[in-house]
């Protein structure tokens, strides 16, 4: 047997305790039984169960522990967090839904990012509706003037601070949870220029870096700031920030304005999820590898996002190893011009951050696909089909429009259109051919089957259920 009293490849409970037990057996096999007796029996058994115990808990957390330190094998959010903040990508922290009002005021109306113009209540609470921008509104100048268009995201404001201890490099740490991707940084009560990539530290910028709470870090450079931006011992660094909440249904009529008048309200983006561990372990190491030379997927579409304000969707697709096409879905009627393309790909994609031929993104326009849908309704016992029927079917319906390649079949067009009517009792929809379609277009026709670059517009034509047809249950929901 081996000089050690455990050996060194036991990990569980049980190989311990034997280790124990074979060692003492093997030093005291030749003396009186007395030694036999105490550790085969009572308390010399508690004792070794007790060591074999504490053997294979110490055994576990240094496992685990040593697992936490590799990205790939990690288990925790908090540890992905801490190891891909070195490797210069900021985990996704999530961000709430946010809305898109367009709104008339009667005189010059200015909105600060961040400033309260309205209420969002639901089941779950009464919430603030938060300018996500500056705006300037000017009253309307005629009777066909358009409203003014401004976003908006659903939840509750919070602020807090730190005094800065130096004026030397440092990483500045803040730890309160539920930080959202909204925030701004501000110093001394003065919004400050901030990134989140690490190379940005020697171009005038404070970065950003999602750290192991979920909150955020903070390092800037005072050799690189502007003379306004730079930081000093007893300074007040704060950080003004949405918190993080889910709102699960969106009722849009659930909405109080509190400046000007509401004309019209649609979603601009819903919920999006905090990076999980599988998402970090995957888009650390390409940030790492990749950093602002040749970029991801999901570099890109943040940046189009970035540089195309109006932007309300953007799927990307790898067209070789090194090449990406971007579709774009913005809120006007007119695609980019081809002035406008290129403006944003020398912003997205400059050439200095593509060395050795690589070539830039190719844009294009998302293109719609128009779905004529016939909704019929069983109402519930005592109700009627109210006015607003069609309004409300189309509110419904909002929720899967405006985002590229999304799968979707009947079902689950039909559970979220009975879900948002609480006078029906049943929903069935049946997909109608567009009445100028071809032969052999209909015989290949998939209507509810969009590529990448493709979104849906729906044109639904509600009615009472027709009792003649039977009225049979849909499959299931798409696969994802």
């Amino acid at each position: 047997m081996s000089q050690d009293l455990i050996q060194p490849d036991s990990f569980s409970y049980e190989q311990i305790l034997n280790d124990l037990t074979g060692k003492l057996e093997e030093k005291y096999s030749e003396t009186d039984g007395a030694w036999r007796d105490f550790y085969k029996f009572g308390t010399g058994q508690i004792i070794l169960e007790l060591l074999s115990a504490v053997g294979s808990f110490t055994t576990y957390s240094a496992l685990a522990n040593r697992r936490e330190a590799y990205l790939h094998e990690t288990h925790l959010e908090s540890s992905a967090r801490a190891i891909a903040g070195p490797l210069g990508y900021s985990a996704y922290r999530g961000s709430n839904v946010s809305l898109r009002l367009s709104i008339y005021t009667s005189s010059v109306t200015t909105i600060k990012k961040f400033d309260k113009v309205g209420e969002y209540e639901d089941e779950s609470g009464v919430y603030d509706l938060l300018s996500l921008g500056d705006y300037t509104i000017s009253p309307p100048n005629s009777e066909n003037a358009l409203p003014t268009q401004i976003d908006v995201a659903i939840g509750q404001l919070a602020t807090t601070s730190i005094i800065l201890p130096t004026s030397k490099p440092q990483v500045f740490r803040f730890t309160e949870e539920n930080v959202s991707e909204h925030f701004e940084l501000k110093l001394n009560n003065k919004a400050v220029p901030h990134s989140e990539d690490v190379i940005d530290l020697i171009n005038g910028k404070y970065v950003c870096i999602t750290n192991t709470v979920g909150s955020i870090d903070v390092m800037a450079i005072n050799d690189y700031l502007a003379d306004t931006d730079k930081f000093r011992a007893g300074y007040e660094l704060s950080l003004l920030y949405i918190q993080l909440h889910e709102n699960k249904r969106v009722q849009l009529t659930n909405i109080n304005l509190e400046v000007g008048t509401l004309e019209n309200v649609a979603i601009a983006s819903r919920y999006q999820a905090p990076d999980t561990v599988g998402e970090i372990q995957v888009k650390g190491p390409l940030r790492h590898e990749t950093g602002r030379v040749i970029r991801g997927r999901h570099d890109y579409m943040k940046r189009i996002t970035e540089v195309l304000p109006n932007a309300i969707d953007v799927r990307a697709k790898d067209l070789d190893s090194a090449k990406q096409m971007i579709a774009y879905i913005i809120d006007t009627e007119q695609p980019l011009t081809e002035a406008e393309k290129e403006n944003v790909i020398a912003q997205v994609a400059p050439e200095e951050n593509r060395p050795m031929g690589v070539t830039p993104p190719v844009l294009v326009s998302g293109r719609v696909v128009e779905v004529i849908l016939e909704v019929q309704i069983i109402p519930k016992k005592g109700n009627q089909l109210p006015s607003s029927i069609d309004i409300d079917v189309l509110q419904s319906l909002a929720q899967f429009e405006n985002r590229l390649g999304l799968k979707l079949d009947s079902f689950d067009v039909e559970s979220a259109i009975l879900a948002d009517l609480p006078y029906a009792k049943a929903v069935r929809i049946e997909v109608l051919p567009a009445p100028d379609i071809s032969d052999e277009e209909l015989e290949q026709w998939q209507p509810l089957n969009i590529a990448w670059s493709e979104y849906f517009k729906f044109m639904p034509r509600v009615s009472l259920y027709d009792s003649s047809k039977s009225f049979e249950a849909t499959s299931g929901p798409a696969q994802r």
